[in-house]
Order: C-alpha cells, then sequence, then structure tokens
C-alpha cells in the first residue's frame, strides 16, 4: 500500500466520523429537545418579568497636577500616573466603604422607588407566589442594620466603573427602576469618593505630625549614643588608620602563603622521589633506572662513559683473549666506570633524602608563621568589624534623624492645605429612555447554551464508549467489512469460557454465528480459496483463540482442518483442548527437536488436527520469521484443506506481522464494545503497513440484548430465543 492511498483512506475514515457524529445527533434530537425545551421555557419566563431599567453615567477625573506645596505628599501619594492607580482607585470606588455612604446619603432605606425595584421579592416568591401570599400579612419587622447591609450589596452589585483607555477620566454607571435613582446614585458614588479621599489625607497628615514628633526626641538620643560609643571605642584600641593596618596584614599573610604552597609543591614533588627511592629499597638497578635519577645530568655523563667502556671491552673482545693486557685494561675501565656510577647514585639518593626533610621542616616553619599572621589579621579584622559596626550604627541614626526632621517640618507645614484629589467634571442626569432590553438575548443565549450543552453531552457519552458495537461501526469507523459476528456468552465461575462451544447445545446462538463465520470465509475466496487463515486481533482478552478454536472446529465438519498455537509467548491451545503439558509442538519442531508427525495431537471428540506451541522459546520472532516455518506451513497446507493459525495481538508484538504474511487470508477480531476504535485501527494500519489486506471484521462478545438500541432488535431476539442463556 502506497503513503498516497494510506493517506487517502485515513482522510476518508475522518470524514466517516464525522458524519457519524452528525448521525448520532440527529437520532438524539429528541434527547437534545428534553433539556432546551425546560430550560428556554424558564428563561423566557425570567427574561419577561424583569423590569424596565435605567441607567445613568457620571465622570470623574483624577487630578494629578495638586498643588504640592511641600513633599509630605510622598506620604499618600501613590503616584497618580501609574496604570495600577487608576485600577486602584476603581476598586476603591466599587468598595463597601462607599456604598455605605451613598445609601447613607440618598436615605435609600427609605426611598420607595429603590425598595420596590432594586430589593423585591426574591426568586423563589417570583417562582412559587403562592407559598408566600399566607405570609405576607404575619411578616416579622425587618431589622434596620439587615436591611442597611441589604441595600449596600445591591449598590454594589449595580454599580459599574470603567476607567477611560489613555485618560485620566473614570465613568460611574448605574442601572435602577427610577431614571432619577439611576442618576442619584453615579454623582453620590463620586462626591463620596472625594469626602473620602480629602478625610484620608487629612487623618494620615494629622496622625504622621504626631508620629513624628515623638519619634524625633528618641532618635536624637540614639544619634547621640551611638557617636558617643564610636570615639570611645577609637581611643581605647588606638585606631588612626584602620584600612593601613589591615592591608599590611593582608599583604604579608598572602606573601607567607605563596611561600607556603610553593614550599608544599617542593615538599610534595621530593616526598614522591623519596617514596620511590624508599620502595626500591637498597637496589641498585632499581635506583638506577628511575626517571629522577636517569634523568639528572651527572648521572647521564657517567653512565655515557660507562657505555663508552663497555664498548670498548666489548670491541677489544673480538681481537683479543680474556688476559691481554688491553683486555685487562679495558675490563678495568668499565669497572671503575660502573663503580663511579654506583657511587654517584648513591650520592644523589642520599642528597634527596635531605633535601625531603628539609622540605618538610621549611613548610612546618611556614605554616607556623601563617598561623600566627592569621591570629593577627584576626585580630585586626575584629577590630576593624567592631568599628565599622560602630559607624554604621551612627550613620544610620544621622540619615533617620534628618529624614524624620525634614518630614515633621514639612507636616507641620502642611497641615490645613488639602486639594480634592479627584473632581466631578460630567454629573449624571436622569436619563429619557430605559437601557436596550436583552430579554430575546437572553432567551436565545439560554436556548443556544442549553443545546449546545445536550449535544456535547450526548458527543462526550459517546467518545467515552468509543468502542466497536455494530455492523455500522466496523464499516464507518474501521473501514473494514465485518464478516461475522459472535454473541456473548457467559463465562463460568472461574472467569473461562466452556470448551468446544460449537458443539454446546446451550449455545446454538454461538454455534450459529460459529457456521455463519465458516461460511462467510467458504464463500469470500472461491476463486482462491484460503487455505492458510491467519486469526488475530488488536489487543489480547478480545476472544481471538476462542474464534480460532471453534472456526477450525465448524470446519472440521466439512474439511481436513489442522490447527496451529503460534502465540509462543501466552500459549493456550494445549491448555483448552487438554492436551498433555510436555506434548512438544511448534518451537519444538522449528527448533529441530522433534519432527512434524510427533507434534500433531488429534482431538479424539471431533477429529481436529493440532499442533500446540511447545517449549515456549526465548526468541520466538526469530523462529516464526525462519525458512523452517515457511516450509513448515507449505507442508501442511499439502496434508490439509485448510490451516487456522492463532496468532498473538498485533499492537502487543510484531509476530503476527511475520506470521500473517505467510498467510492467504486475515481474519481479525475486535471485541465489542470493548476496545476502542482507535486501537483497532492503529492494529489494522501495522498489518497494512506491510501490505497485509483483512479479509474481514469478526465482533467477538457481542452483548444481542442492547442491539435494540442499535435498530438491529430482531438479532437479539432471535438468538436470544435460540440461546436461552443471559447475557454475561
Amino acid at each position: 500500500m502506497t503513503t498516497a492511498s494510506m493517506n487517502a483512506d485515513s482522510g476518508q475514515s475522518a470524514s466517516i466520523d464525522i458524519l457519524y457524529y452528525i448521525q448520532l445527533l440527529l437520532r438524539s434530537w429528541w434527547k437534545i429537545a428534553l433539556v432546551v425545551i425546560p430550560v428556554t421555557a424558564v428563561a423566557f419566563y425570567f427574561a419577561w418579568q424583569m423590569p424596565v431599567r435605567y441607567e445613568a453615567t457620571a465622570r470623574l477625573m483624577f487630578d494629578p497636577n495638586q498643588a504640592n506645596l511641600v513633599s509630605i505628599r510622598d506620604i499618600y501619594d501613590f503616584g497618580t500616573q501609574r496604570r495600577e492607580f487608576f485600577l486602584t482607585q476603581a476598586e476603591i470606588l466599587r468598595s463597601r466603604g462607599i456604598a455605605e455612604r451613598v445609601v447613607d446619603e440618598l436615605d435609600l432605606v427609605n426611598y420607595q422607588a429603590f425598595d420596590e425595584g432594586e430589593s423585591g421579592p426574591h426568586l423563589l416568591q417570583r417562582l412559587l407566589p403562592a407559598l408566600f401570599q399566607g405570609d405576607a400579612g404575619g411578616e416579622e419587622p425587618v431589622d434596620a442594620a439587615e436591611q442597611r447591609n441589604h441595600l449596600v450589596r445591591v449598590v454594589q452589585a449595580g454599580l459599574t466603573v470603567r476607567p477611560i483607555r489613555n485618560t485620566q477620566l473614570v465613568e460611574i454607571g448605574y442601572q435602577a427602576v427610577s431614571p432619577e435613582l439611576a442618576a442619584a446614585v453615579p454623582n453620590a458614588v463620586a462626591r463620596a469618593y472625594v469626602e473620602r479621599q480629602m478625610e484620608a489625607k487629612l487623618d494620615v497628615t494629622e496622625r504622621a505630625t504626631s508620629w513624628l514628633n515623638d519619634r524625633l526626641s528618641g532618635l536624637r538620643e540614639k544619634l547621640e549614643d551611638s557617636e558617643r560609643r564610636l570615639q570611645a571605642f577609637q581611643r581605647q584600641e588606638g585606631l588612626v588608620d584602620v584600612q593601613g593596618v589591615r592591608g599590611l596584614a593582608e599583604q604579608e599573610l598572602n606573601d607567607n602563603l605563596d611561600q607556603l604552597l610553593e614550599a608544599r609543591r617542593e615538599a610534595k614533588r621530593l616526598g614522591s622521589l623519596y617514596r620511590n627511592i624508599r620502595a626500591n629499597g637498597g637496589d641498585f638497578e632499581s635506583l638506577k633506572n628511575l626517571p629522577e635519577v636517569m634523568n639528572h645530568p651527572l648521572i647521564q655523563n657517567v653512565k655515557s662513559v660507562e657505555i663508552s667502556a663497555a664498548l670498548g671491552v666489548s670491541e677489544l673482545a673480538q681481537r683479543y683473549g680474556p688476559k691481554h693486557p688491553r683486555m685487562i685494561a679495558a675490563r678495568d675501565e668499565l669497572k671503575s666506570a660502573r663503580a663511579q656510577l654506583r657511587q654517584e647514585v648513591s650520592s644523589l639518593v642520599q642528597g634527596i633524602e635531605g633535601d625531603y626533610r628539609a622540605a618538610q621542616r621549611k613548610v612546618a616553619e611556614l605554616e607556623r608563621d601563617l598561623s600566627e599572621n592569621k591570629v593577627d589579621i584576626q585580630s585586626v579584622a575584629g577590630k576593624e568589624i567592631k568599628y565599622d559596626e560602630l559607624k554604621r550604627d551612627v550613620e544610620v541614626n544621622r540619615q533617620l534623624y534628618n529624614t524624620f526632621l525634614t518630614r515633621f517640618r514639612e507636616a507641620s507645614e502642611a497641615t490645613g492645605f488639602e486639594s480634592p484629589a479627584a473632581q466631578l467634571v460630567e454629573p449624571a442626569l436622569p436619563p429619557e429612555y430605559p437601557v436596550k432590553s436583552r430579554k430575546r438575548l437572553v432567551v436565545l443565549a439560554a436556548f443556544v447554551l442549553s443545546g449546545g450543552f445536550a449535544a456535547l453531552a450526548i458527543l462526550a457519552l459517546e467518545f467515552f464508549r468509543a468502542g466497536v458495537r455494530t455492523a455500522d461501526d466496523v464499516e464507518q469507523k474501521l473501514g473494514q467489512t465485518l464478516i461475522g459476528q459472535l454473541p456473548l456468552v457467559k463465562p463460568r465461575d472461574d472467569g473461562s469460557l466452556p470448551g468446544r462451544l460449537f458443539f454446546n447445545p446451550e449455545q446454538r446462538g454461538f454455534t450459529e454465528a460459529i457456521r455463519t463465520l465458516r461460511t462467510g470465509l467458504l464463500l469470500g475466496r472461491e476463486s482462491q480459496p484460503a487455505k492458510i487463515v491467519s486469526i488475530t486481533s488488536s489487543a489480547p482478552a478480545e476472544g481471538k483463540s476462542t474464534v480460532a478454536e471453534n472456526l477450525a472446529l465448524a470446519l472440521s465438519q466439512v474439511e481436513r482442518v489442522v490447527l496451529v498455537d503460534t502465540d509462543l509467548r501466552r500459549a493456550s491451545l494445549s491448555a483448552h483442548f487438554g492436551l498433555p503439558p510436555n506434548k512438544p509442538g511448534l518451537a519444538d519442531i522449528l527448533g529441530g527437536s522433534f519432527a512434524l508427525d510427533e507434534c500433531i495431537a488429534t482431538d479424539r471428540e471431533t477429529g481436529l488436527a493440532m499442533i500446540g506451541a511447545g517449549k515456549l522459546p526465548d526468541d520466538p520472532l526469530r523462529l516464526l520469521g525462519s525458512r523452517q516455518f515457511g516450509a513448515l506451513l507449505a507442508e501442511l497446507a499439502n496434508r490439509y484443506d485448510r490451516v487456522i493459525l492463532d496468532t498473538p495481538p498485533v499492537l502487543a508484538v510484531s509476530d503476527p506481522l511475520v506470521v500473517s504474511r505467510l498467510a492467504d487470508a486475515v481474519l481479525y477480531v475486535v471485541k465489542a464494545d470493548a476496545t476502542h476504535a482507535r486501537v483497532v485501527r492503529q492494529g489494522l494500519a501495522r498489518l497494512q503497513s506491510l501490505g497485509l489486506a483483512v479479509d474481514g471484521v469478526v465482533l467477538n462478545q457481542l452483548d444481542t440484548s442492547r442491539l435494540t438500541s442499535y435498530g438491529e432488535g430482531y438479532y437479539g431476539g432471535y438468538y436470544g430465543a435460540a440461546t436461552g442463556v443471559p447475557a454475561a
């Protein structure tokens, strides 16, 4: 299959899925109507009960250029040019404190129009007025504080504050059933805000002046005390130039540290050489071959003399005998050179040992000097730390005292002059016309939202149950042909299915379904019969082994059939048919341990030939992909009319891909309403990527009692009457 065709198939599958969901919504129109009609009716009732409302707007301008006589305004001015300032003031306008001032100023507790329109009957009274008619005459008087709190909340809820972009203006709006009240509330909010800001500034200035006056006396005493302690410490320690003394001590410490590091490096080098010498003991040859000894210039000179003497002895040995005078002289010269070399090596080794001990003594002396320098510099550092601490204390106290003194004088001079923080530039006027009614919008929104919610709920339920349930699902969601569908069979108490279901008289519905599957397989390949049939699935526990076994039993009634268990990882055929555990099987044949005839077992009741998995190998894929497996299938195809291969799941391992390439037909088992359609499509795509076409899908474990909801009630009724077994 080419990439283009695969893309085309995937696109077709996606379009079919969309059409399926559209059809699902069309079939579920009555469910959507059950939600939309009541919600829209309720919205219509409440929308038409909404009173006519008027809206008025006032404009308030914040003044950033207030008269700033002294800088004491920094105490309460938070930067009127910042965006955060305008947002903060907008929230203050919506605050409870402003709303309380408005309620008190306008006397909304006794305002008849406000009480009837804004705080009228609550929602339950409008829904069920009959329940409250009997209580009208016997109502207890409402608490005044509770009523005032309620009115404050109503004012806050109806107030709108909108800062105008790129300006210093803020619009204050309010809706009410009375035009006069709609205009009175924004104006009252603006006045309350200005008064509150003026009071806040005046209060801050007065409290700042009083507090600064109390703090100044204490700060003056702290400053004088810190100056006295600094002078006393300087006299006690005799400090004139603390930085100079510390710099000299640090320089001496650094020089001593450099010398110590250099001495340690030299001692480390000599120590390594000394340990090598001690490790070699008194062995002259080992000492002579040490790199430090060999590379010494004096040793190299002596060795060159030794080499020359040795060459001379070698040359004379070729001319003269051992007792020749020249030969004797040459050997004496060589002996003398070697003795000199031994002496020089010994002297060099002794010198190295002496140098190492001298280096150790030098390191010890430098460490003592360094310790003394550290003590000195720590003493100087301690004095400097104390001096800096006292000096910082003086500087901080002086700075605080000067700051508080400046603020006290500014606050004293600024008391009595406060300019307004904002001004009402455009008061609200009573509107002539009510605001545009939103009744139709409320009803339309309720209609659309309720319908959308119902549709989404239906689609969500369908998505979470996106299994394959019907023949239409097989065609639309999978793009495959349904070759058979098997009813759900009630399992035994241990969770397993009864064996040989095809011959079970209590499972006549299952038997008829297997016969239908057999007919579809036989008639689907009339021109080229499928001798080798591979049966697989997407995941485990979908019933592929049950399908393979019962299909083989059905085919064995009309032709010679052999059932082969190719699942060499989790074999089940031997256990289902009661074969001995040590019975050799497919793995033994492919491994060369047993012959084919030794591994074939015959079911006595049905005459079905079977080949179990045998001893499970470590690498099943290697055996199934071997030439021996292909030759085995060819031989089985010659002996039998039909070869049924029970393979592992496609998405679990790659074994079924290798096995199915040798098969004439591939049947794909899908567990009904269990395996997600997306998972099945992934398994089919793995087969199609190798050019393997699926002959048909077997829909297994189909609950026939639920088929009535899919428009196929005749199927469940027919087989339900035949089986007489309740669905699992």
